[in-house]
């Protein structure tokens, strides 16, 4: 068990710079000016129901680096 724990962490710190290293430019992919779901899929451990606070079935780019900052 302890020899796993450094390579979860190591999993943990790649997985968070991957999702933190695509701006909401790099998302919005149609440049509408928001993030569908079919976007937001394209993003590994982007939770859409969770950054879509409003609700909107879109994520701001408010919303976008909201999610990204947690």
């Amino acid at each position: 068990m302890n020899k796993m724990l450094p390579v979860l962490a190591a999993l943990t710190l790649a997985s968070g710079t991957a999702f933190a290293a695509m701006t909401f430019e790099e998302v919005d992919i149609n440049k509408d000016g928001v993030v569908s779901t079919e976007e937001a899929a394209t993003v590994e451990g982007l939770d859409f129901a969770t950054a879509d606070v409003n609700g909107d079935g879109a994520i701001s780019v408010q919303e976008y680096q909201a999610a990204v900052a947690e």
